[in-house]
């Protein structure tokens, strides 16, 4: 029969072990733990390229940003006057839209992740919100006068009778007459013309187009920004574990697998 080992030999032993194991088994917990967290970091910059990439379709719009598109190209005065009588119609108006994942980009828990991007993304922000500003300071201007906006309107209507009006299908397309060929007071013409300036500032410096010399027009901020992240998401993949790891795995494992051989020799299982 074999003969029972000390309370203390026993004690120390089983003690070594429970430190074999437990060494072992907290690495692998941390390498557990820190797989998910990588991957959860992963997934959540894949969320917000998609938000980004559904944003940009929005600012697509407003930025010429389809296939082909040129913006508003550089011209003089004479030809968009001659191009864009609309220009002068105090009725229209810019519309705007929001990009909350744009906006807050910078704020993301992501934001060091795309670092390489970030250049870019700031700047077609800053593009838009200048859009924007601006475009509240048109419409100030537009309808800070209502009596001097009823005037032009008036005169910008066409002339119909209230018969003909009644009876009338409401039209697919908004035609308006030359202003030159309008009668102006110098007050309206003041009006208008002011107007044409700051549709002309809006469409032609803030949108821009291909030879627009502003680098941070929005159409050249925006397809800067698009072929970055489109460029960033073809390149993201998961972040793999160090390789100083592989080395730490191995010791883990060898403990653990010391701890078992230690355990069998223990029950004399191996001899």
């Amino acid at each position: 029969m074999k003969q029972l080992p000390d309370i203390l030999t026993s004690t120390t032993f089983w003690a070594s072990i429970a430190t074999l194991g437990a060494a072992s088994g907290a690495w692998f917990t941390y390498v557990a733990a820190e797989l998910a967290s990588r991957n959860r970091d992963y997934e959540g910059i894949r969320s917000l390229v998609k938000g980004l990439e559904e944003e940009f379709e929005l600012v697509s719009q407003w930025a010429s940003g389809g296939e082909g598109e040129v913006g508003y190209l550089v011209k003089t005065n004479g030809e968009l006057v001659k191009e864009h009588r609309d220009w002068f119609n105090p009725s229209r108006m810019v519309f705007t839209f929001n990009t909350p994942v744009l906006n807050n980009v910078t704020n993301s828990p992501y934001a060091r992740s795309i670092g390489p991007i970030m250049g870019p993304l700031v700047v077609l922000n800053h593009s838009i919100r200048r859009l924007f500003d601006y475009t509240k300071r048109y419409q100030s201007f537009v309808m800070g006068d209502v009596v001097m906006y009823q005037r032009v309107m008036e005169k910008f209507a066409p002339k119909t009778s209230p018969t003909a009006l009644f009876f009338s299908t409401p039209p697919t397309a908004i035609t308006l007459p030359h202003p030159a060929q309008i009668p102006w007071t110098d007050e309206e013409r003041a009006y208008i013309n002011h107007i044409f300036l700051m549709n002309l500032s809006v469409h032609q410096n803030l949108i821009g187009g291909a030879d627009s010399p502003d680098e941070t027009c929005m159409y050249k901020s925006f397809r800067t920004a698009r072929t970055a992240l489109q460029k960033f998401k073809g390149e993201l993949r998961r972040e793999p574990l160090p390789r100083k790891f592989w080395v730490l795995h191995l010791v883990a494992g060898a403990m653990a697998l010391m701890g078992v051989w230690q355990v069998l020799r223990w029950f004399e299982v191996l001899r």
